[in-house]
């Protein structure tokens, strides 16, 4: 559903991406992490066909997004971190955009905006910035679009509203459809990802589904420095008091939770033994 080949894209002499590829084909949610400036909204923005490849390919639902092809555009519904609506309510901008996606939902618009706890009759300049950014999700959930890219949706949302988001975004009806969140907020939405996508200095550094992730490596709390050195294959350590948050080889077998948060930190600071290890694991499956 989405490729990249070789794709290079950057700012006068700032190299965002430089022979980047990547292929997603199957639904589900994916997390894209990286550090701050390494072209996670640009990202979204070149699969949506608001800037263009300085060199490569990029195809979207079978679409190259550059064209801007009718039945690409009503395939795909970004929502950026910052956006501008006009005052009108959510029923109003309905009313008028609801016509350009051909899935596009009613009914599941009218459910979300309960559930976000918001009026279809409220106009935008009513609203708060957090209610204009529910009543803009609630709308691009509703449209149910193959693809779907979302921009730091949790930011500007208390702590009920990002429960809500999360709550729509696991529903059965979302599942069929590619869902893209671009996000630092590892810990918030860990729950409802499924894969993981990682870009560090201008590549994909780590594509991964969360069961990859498992199997590869293990995530805990030891409660000193003695239990830590107890621990095989550690790779990355946190100080968090008295106690030490921790990322380390899987060598059990064992599957447990993958913490995103920790992960994340990891991959930015020991990238090497984290890519290490999930290249191990993979190879091991592999050759079973």
């Amino acid at each position: 559903m989405i490729r990249i080949d070789d794709l290079s894209f950057g700012y006068r002499k700032h190299r965002l991406y430089e022979r980047f590829s990547l292929s997603l084909t199957e639904p589900g949610v994916y997390g894209i992490f990286g550090r701050n400036g390494s072209g996670k909204s640009t990202l979204l923005k070149l699969l949506a066909g608001l800037l263009f490849p300085q060199k490569g390919r990029i195809t979207v639902a079978g679409y190259a997004p550059r064209d801007r092809h009718p039945d690409f555009l009503a395939s795909v519904y970004l929502v950026p971190e910052e956006f501008h609506l006009p005052d009108l309510s959510a029923a109003q901008l309905a009313g008028t955009h609801a016509g350009f996606y051909p899935t596009f939902s009613a009914t599941a618009l009218r459910d979300y905006l309960d559930v976000f706890e918001l009026s279809g009759q409220q106009r935008f300049g009513e609203m708060s910035l957090g209610q204009k950014k529910k009543a803009a999700m609630a709308f691009a959930l509703a449209t149910f679009t193959p693809v779907l890219l979302l921009d730091e949706p949790t930011n500007g949302l208390d702590i009920v509203g990002r429960d809500q988001f999360k709550a729509i975004v696991a529903r059965p009806e979302q599942r069929e459809r590619m869902i893209l969140i671009s996000t630092h907020q590892a810990h918030d939405l860990e729950r409802i990802m499924d894969h993981i996508l990682f870009i560090d200095t201008a590549s994909l550094a780590l594509s991964a589904s969360k069961a990859q992730l498992s199997a590869a490596l293990t995530m805990g709390v030891a409660a000193h420095a003695l239990a830590l050195e107890e621990v095989e294959g550690v790779i990355y350590r946190e100080t968090m008091g008295e106690q030490l948050a921790y990322v380390a080889r899987n060598v059990s077998g064992n599957h447990g939770a993958v913490h995103l948060e920790l992960l994340y930190k990891a991959l930015s600071l020991q990238k090497e033994g984290v890519l290490a290890a999930v290249r191990d694991s993979t190879s091991e499956v592999a050759d079973v």
